[in-house]
């Protein structure tokens, strides 16, 4: 498994034992664990309620309470049975982390600023540490919307 496999997009489907206008209902209720916002009839959008740092480093949606982010859509299989497909984003603004650390070589090298080596190293310690944070943020959504929809009071 590759270091920037971390970034690619993530996919997750979920068969839920009610119909579309059943779980619409469901999930139209305000949640403690996250938000959910709908962009059309069956497409909406999840995100954390709280997250480890993400909420105003990486604040890229206006509408979402993190950075942290899924998109999902409802499909109808049967009258009682519907596929929501949730999919993240490819994180593309944190190869900005990677960036810097290059523009700085490249200023180094044609204006001798003075950095030094070990201050290279801090940038893909730091890519490497947020990347991880965000990617268990995203199983951490996953699983409170999971765990919503298969509590107690919906039996999904």
């Amino acid at each position: 498994m590759n270091l920037f496999d971390h970034l690619a997009i993530t996919f997750e489907s979920i068969v839920a034992d009610v119909g579309i206008a059943e779980l619409k209902t469901l999930l139209d209720v305000e949640q403690k664990s996250f938000s959910l916002q709908w962009l059309s009839d069956n497409k909406f959008m999840i995100s954390l309620n709280s997250s480890i740092g993400t909420n105003y480093v990486f604040d890229i949606n206006n509408n979402a309470k993190s950075a942290v982010i899924a998109y999902g859509t409802l499909s109808e299989l049967t009258e009682d049975k519907t596929d929501i497909v949730l999919v993240t984003k490819f994180k593309y603004g944190l190869l900005m982390i990677l960036v810097i650390p290059i523009i700085m070589l490249i200023l180094e090298l044609t204006m001798d600023l003075g950095i030094p080596v070990p201050f290279y190293f801090v940038f893909p310690l730091v890519f490497i540490l947020v990347l991880f944070i965000f990617r268990s943020e995203e199983k951490r959504l996953y699983r409170n919307f999971r765990e919503y929809l298969y509590s107690e009071n919906h039996k999904v």
